[in-house]
């Protein structure tokens, strides 16, 4: 979850002047947002990742002053040509990009920090660390033409000065030798070439990496240029929506459409065109437990800001801004309307039937192992749920279960396997002595059923299957098992002859041994790695 900063009294000047700090703290909350501080300077809060909109203060106010009643409905914003194009070749590493202006915006040094803090965050969720999109802000007023082109170069033929520096520099250069080059050069490095972003016969980017010291933002910007590049539409479009919108609160109130060109084809950016949804009042009245009226679902979602209608019966359509991209199910909606509504005013009720609480022997089983992993020294981990998908194939060795709309590309399918994220994990670390486990839900292909496994890795000098072995024997021993099975097997992870499969008298069945070299060092590890995967979805308890 995202921590973001902002200025005290920017905020409370575009929700309410009027505002206390605790009336601000306990508003906050009431829109899922944690409050870890709020005092005469900052406001600072943990948001949920699926709400970039809220990134920026700007963001927060528009949509808390309609929780408030103070706006109704989507905001309106003029969309204009703004007069600038840019012209797209085919860039293999990224092909997609858009751009759009606004005007007014006067950037001073408050704007500013907040400014950079949304295309941070943005970089990190919707952009998936910017291998997914990328973001460039750049003073309008300094671009030296209105036509802007997209290209594919030799790294050694490129030149500029980059942001933050006081001398020209090859592209080559900027990769190797600066702070930004190291961390995002490789992203979308293809052999010698890299995606280049001119205006006029000047470099203005080179996504996703850097910008150049000539269009830097600085205090005193009046107009402001944005290009997004990616590696798909959707991500290049939703960052887009909430740059605009964010932008345009800002300044004018308008939004510069600008004009991408391609080869075979052409469109103009930003997509502002609204969704439409329909929601059931009888739908969302089960699910959120209480009874709703339609004209009560109207008013929530139109402080929501959205525009809703009620259609007949128990039907109402409505209008989802643009740059609502969490909001992609009715689901979401009925969510809207409770958190609008007031989650304080559903009603307590007495569960129907009482039980008497009995924890399940998988919980039991996975408690116990934790407490004596830890005392053998290992560390547990938490990964993500999801994952990205061509690690999780190349560890598991089938395609996973991929999500129809992901946020971002680290985190596009369900996991199969624990595995995939501890190695990443500790290769990360590359150094010996680190032994790490994680407990957790898995779903494996072709039908993603839920199942139950504990993972561990070693990484050491001679880390071997003999030193992951005695572990795992040891940790079924003192858990009140025995292995009734082992038999040498494969794993697309593992060293065939140095792999075998386990089961247990009480159903348990795992996979272990030493990870392959090629894998390690295409995860940037330099050390050997022994792994064991458990299965204990079946677990049948003692007698």
């Amino acid at each position: 979850m995202p921590v973001l900063r902002f200025k005290t009294y920017r905020l409370l000047s575009l929700i309410n002047p009027r505002l206390g700090l605790e009336e601000l703290a306990s508003l906050l909350e009431s829109v899922k947002a944690e409050v870890e501080d709020v005092n005469e300077e900052y406001v600072e809060i943990e948001l949920e990742v699926d709400r970039p909109d809220m990134y920026i203060a700007e963001g927060v106010a528009r949509y808390l002053r309609g929780v408030l009643g103070l706006e109704r409905g989507s905001p309106r914003y003029g969309l204009v040509d703004s007069g600038y194009t840019i012209i797209v070749e085919d860039v293999k590493t990224r092909p997609y990009i858009g751009g759009l202006v606004a005007w007014g915006v006067n950037v001073d040094e408050d704007y500013l920090e907040e400014l950079i803090q949304l295309q941070e965050k943005l970089h990190n969720s919707l952009g998936g660390r910017r291998r997914r999109v990328a973001i460039g802000i750049h003073d309008l007023d300094k671009l030296p033409s209105k036509t802007l082109r997209y290209s594919f170069k030799d790294i050694d033929e490129v030149y500029f000065t980059p942001l933050g520096h006081t001398r020209r520099m090859s592209l080559r250069e900027v990769l190797a030798a600066t702070e930004q080059g190291v961390k995002y050069g490789s992203i979308s490095l293809s052999g010698e070439r890299h995606p280049v972003l001119y205006s006029g016969d000047e470099v203005i980017s080179v996504p996703p990496v850097i910008n150049a010291e000539l269009t830097r933002v600085e205090p005193g910007t009046r107009n402001i240029f944005v290009d997004v590049t990616g590696t798909d539409w959707r991500g290049v479009l939703d960052t887009l929506a909430v740059l605009a919108a964010s932008l345009a609160d800002r300044g004018d109130g308008r939004i510069g459409l600008v004009s991408v060109e391609a080869r075979d084809w052409a469109r103009k950016t930003p997509d502002m065109e609204p969704r439409a949804m329909e929601l059931r009042v009888s739908e969302a009245s089960r699910l959120l437990g209480v009874e709703l009226g339609v004209e009560e679902v109207v008013d929530a979602l139109e402080r929501a800001r959205m525009d809703a209608v009620h259609r007949g019966g128990d039907a109402v359509m409505v209008s989802v801004p643009r740059y609502r991209v969490d909001v992609l199910h009715w689901v979401d909606l009925a969510e809207e309307v409770m958190i609008v509504r007031g989650i304080g005013r559903v009603p307590l009720r007495k569960p129907r039937l009482l039980m008497r609480p009995a924890e399940l022997p998988q919980r039991t089983w996975e408690r116990v192992a934790r407490d004596i992993l830890a005392g053998y020294g290992f560390v547990e981990l938490l990964t993500f749920t999801l994952v990205k998908c061509s690690l999780a194939e190349r560890v598991y060795g089938a395609r996973p279960v991929a999500l129809e709309n992901p946020v971002s590309e680290e985190h596009a399918c369900i996991r199969p396997s624990l595995l995939p994220s501890l190695l990443e994990a500790v290769a990360r670390a590359d150094r010996p002595g680190v032994r790490v486990f994680e407990v957790g839900e898995v779903y494996p292909p072709p039908d993603a059923r839920l199942e139950r496994h504990l993972a561990m890795l070693l990484m050491d000098e001679k880390a071997g299957y003999e030193d992951i072995q005695s572990y795992v024997y040891g940790l079924l021993e003192l858990l009140g098992d025995s292995i009734e099975s082992v038999k040498p097997c494969s794993h697309p992870a593992l060293i065939e002859g140095r792999t075998a499969c386990i089961e247990t008298r009480q159903g348990i069945r795992g996979v272990l041994g030493e990870v392959k070299p090629s894998l390690l060092a295409e995860l940037g590890a330099t050390y050997p790695v022994a792994a064991a995967e458990l299965d204990y979805t079946g677990l049948q308890p003692r007698r």
